[in-house]
């Protein structure tokens, strides 16, 4: 039987690991790659798991202390990591995503471990837990012949003795690396928590654009009327609010797109309007809603 299909490495792959470790020190290369390739071939991921499916060359201890006390930069390297990416598409639109996410902890004395509300209402799970919160950032890419994908760049750890938010660590974030992004548009996809003034007014100062789920007592308005020359005071700044009255005779849009693992119809109803949350500034509002399974 012929295996060589089994054993041989992409081409591509030795470029981009090459790519990678050059902003390493010499004496971290061969670290790096025993480290990248098991993470690669476990599912999980974890150190330890990489670990154990290779047989490297050193301890355990070897990996932990580069790991924890090497002299090389994270931040370097999840840059270079980037630039590979934009190197790598040819999109006109590059789309990075920030989210949070919950590890769950048993002990007081992990890093960053407090008393979290559990928001994703899991039935096996209290309604507060203690554990780690993470804020991440991800660029979103699209394979060839399949789905898009979100390969993760950085995480930053919400400390439990510090005024650092959600909000703040995505800043600190999107700050690490938005300068290879110049020339380049680019949309910030978010959740609803952190569709705040503060954050789209720094994702604004650096050219992104926001896309994000906002609160459903959201106040938008329209555009106000002219005002006659003789009016006395100010002109107004808002128009008429949009109620779902109101919203409920804009021109409606029923179309069908992957979601959530299946193939579903979704109507929406979409109108440029003034938010209040964001002083007046000019937004796409996009009001939808999904098919039920009942045909609702």
């Amino acid at each position: 039987m012929n295996t060589r299909g089994y054993y041989s490495i992409p081409s591509e792959l030795c470029y981009w690991i090459t790519f990678l470790t050059k902003t390493l020190p010499p004496r971290s290369i061969k670290t790096f790659i025993e480290l990248l390739i098991g993470a690669m071939l476990t599912p999980t991921g974890f150190v330890t798991d990489a670990y154990l499916i290779l047989d490297m060359r050193n301890h355990w201890t070897s990996y932990y202390k580069w790991l924890e006390k090497g002299k090389w930069s994270w931040l370097a390297l999840a840059r270079q990591f980037v630039r590979l990416i934009l190197a790598s598409i040819k999109n006109d639109v590059v789309h990075l995503a920030i989210d949070d996410t919950l590890t769950l902890r048993s002990s007081k004395q992990a890093p960053g471990s407090q008393i979290h509300h559990q928001h994703g209402s899991k039935p096996n799970l209290a309604n507060f837990v203690r554990g780690q919160c993470w804020v991440s950032l991800a660029m979103i890419v699209k394979r060839k012949g399949s789905t898009n994908v979100a390969l993760p760049l950085l995480t930053r750890l919400i400390p439990s003795a510090s005024n650092t938010g959600k909000l703040i660590a995505a800043n600190t974030l999107i700050r690490s690396v938005y300068k290879l992004f110049q020339g380049v548009q680019v949309r910030i996809l978010v959740d609803s928590w952190y569709m705040r003034r503060t954050f789209i007014s720094s994702m604004h100062l650096r050219g992104f654009n926001v896309i994000g789920q906002v609160r459903i007592d959201t106040r938008l308005y329209g555009k106000p009327m002219k005002q006659r020359k003789k009016q006395r005071g100010r002109p107004r700044k808002y128009g008429d609010k949009y109620t779902p009255k109101r919203i409920a005779h804009l021109k409606k849009t029923e179309t069908s797109m992957p979601l959530y693992g299946k193939e579903q119809v979704l109507r929406y109803r979409s109108k440029i309007v003034k938010a209040r949350f964001l002083d007046g500034q000019l937004v796409r509002a996009v009001w939808c809603e999904f098919k039920s399974e009942s045909g609702k």
